[in-house]
């Protein structure tokens, strides 16, 4: 005996209606989803920062990424230059600290 092929799809959908449900409502799932999606788009990002005209375009607006290659290297050194990198070595600093106060999951 065949099974009727419109039964069989119904089922398959029922599952896999059911299945996603569950994954929908799973925190674990979620986070780690929600994790892949987001260094996904941080690679992404990243590498379109690389391509000519690439950062700017990624951003959506001029400007908004710094310059990278020779533009960069012409640019004239800022006074602010350091304050900026000690904030950054400080923020970085800080992002150890919480990620090591977050309980891993």
């Amino acid at each position: 005996m065949t099974a009727d092929p419109q039964s069989v799809a119904r089922d398959w959908i029922t599952i896999w209606q059911s299945e996603l449900t569950a994954a929908a409502t799973d925190p674990e799932l979620i986070e780690g989803f929600t994790r892949m999606v987001d260094l996904w788009a941080r690679a992404g990002l990243a590498a379109a920062a690389l391509l000519p005209g690439g950062a700017d375009a990624a951003a959506g607006r001029a400007g908004a990424w710094p310059q990278t290659g020779a533009a960069a290297a012409a640019a004239a050194p800022d006074a602010r230059d350091a304050a900026i990198e000690r904030l950054a070595e400080r923020v970085a600093e800080l992002e150890r600290i919480v990620a090591g106060l977050t309980p891993d999951r």
